[in-house]
């Protein structure tokens, strides 16, 4: 899995977009997405994944199917399955955001859809199995140069411009600790990567503790997320999205490391609603 340019400019030129052109995913691009799908290694974890990108054909309205009217335009759509694992969703997460990366080198709009489309009508599209779980979509497509107004809602809804300050998302020996960005070393600008990634209603769930050399990945939980959307943990799914964001950014600046779930979380004290997840370990 290789990138033609930085990955750390591709995170940071990555938007959502909801608003398409009506133009198809060119074959070349097609072709292009299809052989980086292949490409992937497995996810840190294991789990069996699988992604398909799939043709929506829009009806007069011109809104794709599925939706419930939020993407207008688009095409195409990239949708993700997998068998349940321990680490599922963050491997889900891990390896739908480098597609999504991948699709923005090639100039196409994309935008995670965790809770706004129809599982079972892409479920259908892609001949989902019995024991397969769809954890989110992506238009993918050529991005209108003006967003419409519902896509402007959106936007301005999610407040993703609005990122948490690097000392409220990364911590030294403790979560009680802040990490400044002198502390945080040769690993600040991957830290940089995991406090611009994506997450659900930008919620920025993570909290990385730097201790012993390495960083643990902790998820603060926000409440009721488990029943707006059940049998789908979209904030494990944001976990993923960030651990990407972080190995892509150490492996492009030549940095040690590999991730490791721990049987325990290292001597790190985790209050209520935050639970350890896993460690990029030197």
């Amino acid at each position: 899995m290789q990138y033609r340019e930085p990955v750390t400019d591709l995170i940071r030129r990555r938007r959502s977009w909801r608003s398409y052109s009506d133009e198809a995913v060119s074959a070349d691009q097609m072709g292009q997405i299809s052989s980086f799908i292949e490409s992937l290694d497995p996810p840190p974890f294991g789990t069996r994944l699988r992604f398909s990108l799939v043709e929506a054909h829009l009806p007069e309205k011109k809104h794709m199917p599925g939706t419930y009217g939020v993407v207008k335009g688009a095409r195409n759509i990239l949708v993700g399955a997998l068998k349940p694992s321990p680490m599922d969703f963050e491997d889900f997460g891990y390896s739908f955001e480098a597609i999504i990366l991948f699709c923005t080198q090639l100039g196409l709009g994309t935008c995670w859809m965790g809770g706004t489309f129809n599982r079972s009508l892409f479920g259908r599209k892609i001949d989902l199995g019995p024991d397969e779980v769809i954890p989110a979509v992506s238009p993918v497509g050529k991005p209108l140069a003006a967003r419409s107004v519902l896509d402007s809602l959106f936007a301005l809804s999610a407040g993703s411009k609005d990122r948490k300050a690097f000392s409220e998302r990364f911590f030294i020996n403790s979560l009680l600790s802040p990490l400044n960005e002198e502390q945080a070393g040769r690993y600040r600008e991957a830290l940089e990567m995991v406090r611009l990634a994506p997450s659900a209603t930008n919620r920025q769930p993570w909290r990385v503790v730097l201790k012993d050399g390495s960083h643990h990945f902790f998820l603060a939980r926000t409440t009721g997320y488990s029943r707006i959307f059940s049998g789908v943990d979209l904030q494990r799914v944001d976990m993923g999205i960030a651990m990407f964001h972080f190995e892509a950014a150490a492996r492009q600046l030549n940095l040690p490391g590999k991730w490791q779930k721990l049987d325990e979380s290292h001597g790190i004290f985790c209050p209520r609603g935050v639970e350890y997840r896993a460690s990029w370990v030197v």
